[in-house]
């Protein structure tokens, strides 16, 4: 008695219970991404170098990863 009400009732669960499948995974795709995303600051930061006891500094930026000149110079 118990096993007939129990598969009855697996049965209407089963049937009432529908999974599409093709919304089972959700993947993004590369085309999904906005194109050319920029940051919104410059993250820079300072490098040292001792040369013969004398300590060396020059301005890196790590988004661009180059030398950046603090007063406009060119590097």
């Amino acid at each position: 008695m118990k096993k007939k009400i129990f598969v009855i009732v697996l049965s209407t669960l089963l049937t009432t219970i529908t999974v599409n499948p093709t919304n089972t995974y959700i993947t993004k795709t590369a085309s999904a991404a906005p194109p050319n995303i920029q940051p919104y600051a410059n993250k820079t930061g300072y490098k040292y170098k001792t040369i013969y006891g004398k300590l060396y500094k020059r301005l890196w930026s790590y988004t661009y990863n180059r030398w950046e000149e603090p007063n406009g110079k060119p590097a």
